[in-house]
């Protein structure tokens, strides 16, 4: 590894810069959530996968993660769809699977503030140069023009509705339930100012920055979907959320309440519950450990509930194999996993697109690091194409949910993107 003298930031701002079809940034923001406190990021990928039919792209996730470079990865939640066995129902855009492989990456450490680039040393030294020579040029943020949700509150106050009944019926036990929002963009806006604006206002582990061929992905996800080292693999869903109060008395308040919600806590079980279930089908039997269970984690819009199982996998797995037991995750589809997806196909009127499925990385041995392959779960995560940003954003619906304050759940969790896109949330909330 070769160690380079520049902070967080600037790197950020010579990336984003430098930023062409193929640049990939995971950034932790320094938030050290989970032990998430590297930058990783690559320039000019050796080869752009982009795969559309199920088996082909499983059959490249395989075949790239285990091979002597890294890859940055994304996982439409239709790619679960299809490992769990359902069929298309609505039209998308979204690829199933985006792959970006490299020879060299640079990387920052926010423990320790350093920044290596590590990989081949022909790439090293060529990612070197090409930071060394950039004059950061990063644009300002343009706000966007207009937004738009493709359901209305009522319909999706009525969606509740008919979730509570299928929970009566039996059919699920809790659901989540999510809506999507479009915004249009002006023709001059720039996707890097968005990101920035979004990093600074809105840090999260697991923030994302992907230019594919035809998209740029977007993300401030709080959540981790899965990790796998040393054999070791750890989940941490996400089930619970209150907004931050605006002044400390309120925020102490909120937490409190959240902490002891009995409900948010019940979501929050159900789904440890089903990712025990899920992990046990990869893991040695007697190896799933639920390490911490509703914790409370704090953002700078809200508070989540966090719990992390532990596992071991067994042996000469294929990464397509532990798709099939985890994909999609269980905190952004509900329990029981399959008839609760068979719930949303039926109540949401879009497909969700990258909205809920997976952004990932996968680094060798050879890169310093050691072996790592690390998820995120797809949530405040928005997708630009053709001067427009979408993304989905929902909870989970249980017996005793609320229909009012569901919905105004989803308002609290579509702020960060929305401020990102210069766009007051209560514009959009009806």
């Amino acid at each position: 590894m070769h160690e380079i003298n520049i902070s967080a930031d600037d790197l950020v701002d010579k990336l984003l810069t430098l930023a062409e079809e193929g640049t990939c940034i995971l950034d932790s923001c320094g938030v050290g959530h989970l032990n998430s406190h590297l930058l990783i990021a690559g320039l000019s990928p050796e080869q752009v996968i982009v795969a559309n039919k199920p088996d082909t792209a499983l059959r490249e996730l395989d075949r790239v993660l285990g091979r002597d470079q890294a890859a940055i990865f994304t996982l439409s939640y239709d790619l679960g769809r299809h490992i769990q066995g359902f069929s298309a129902v609505r039209p998308s855009d979204e690829p199933l699977t985006f792959i970006a492989t490299f020879d060299g990456l640079v990387v920052h450490d926010y423990d320790s503030g350093k920044t290596h680039i590590s990989g081949d040393e022909n790439s090293a030294n060529t990612l070197r140069e090409s930071l060394s020579k950039t004059k950061v040029s990063v644009r300002r943020h343009v706000p966007g023009s207009s937004a738009r949700t493709f359901i209305s509150r009522s319909d999706y106050l009525q969606n509740i509705d008919a979730i509570r009944e299928e929970i009566r019926t039996g059919n699920t036990y809790q659901t989540n339930l999510t809506r999507r929002i479009d915004v249009e963009l002006p023709l001059d806006s720039t996707d890097s100012a968005i990101f920035q604006r979004l990093r600074s206002r809105h840090p999260a582990p697991f923030s994302a920055f992907i230019k594919r061929p035809d998209s740029t992905v977007i993300s401030a996800s709080p959540e981790r979907f899965f990790k796998i080292e040393e054999g070791l693999v750890s989940a941490s869903p996400i089930k619970g959320t209150r907004p931050r109060g605006s002044t400390q008395e309120d925020d102490d308040r909120l937490r409190l309440e959240l902490l002891n919600s009995e409900k948010d806590r019940a979501e929050n079980t159900m789904i440890v519950d089903l990712l025990r279930n899920d992990l046990g089908r990869v893991c040695e039997f007697g190896s799933v450990a639920v390490e911490t269970l509703c914790e409370i984690e704090e953002h700078p819009s809200l508070f989540h509930l966090v719990s992390t199982i532990n596992s071991k996998l067994r042996s000469g797995l294929k990464f397509s194999e532990i798709l099939a037991a985890l994909f999609p995750c269980g905190s952004i589809t509900g329990a029981p996993k399959l008839s609760t997806m068979n719930i949303i196909d039926r109540l949401e009127p879009t497909a969700r697109g990258l909205s809920m499925g997976a952004i990932g990385y996968y680094l060798p041995a050879s890169f310093g690091l050691g072996e790592t392959i690390d998820l995120s779960v797809a949530i405040r995560t928005m997708v630009i194409r053709d001067s427009v940003a979408s993304f989905n954003v929902g909870g989970g619906i249980v017996i005793d949910s609320d229909p009012g304050k569901e919905w105004d759940e989803t308002v609290t969790k579509s702020r960060a993107l929305l401020d990102a896109l210069g766009i007051d949330p209560e514009s959009v909330a009806e």
